[in-house]
């Protein structure tokens, strides 16, 4: 599935598999932007830079 997360800005990111966290940064292979905002329609509650990465799954 995809994991959603936020980075220490605030910016809100979507990527296939699961985020590192090393230092300041999470470190994965690919990611993508989500407009602000998005995070909280998927999974109904919003996350920040120290909330662990939400697997998003099918119903």
């Amino acid at each position: 599935m995809a994991f959603v997360y936020c980075d220490k800005i605030g910016g809100e990111k979507i990527s296939p598999e699961k985020p590192m966290r090393i230092a300041d940064f999470w470190i994965c292979k690919q990611m993508l932007n989500l407009p602000k905002g998005s995070i909280k329609k998927l999974i109904g509650r919003e996350l920040n830079w120290n909330d662990e990465p939400v697997e998003l799954k099918e119903e």
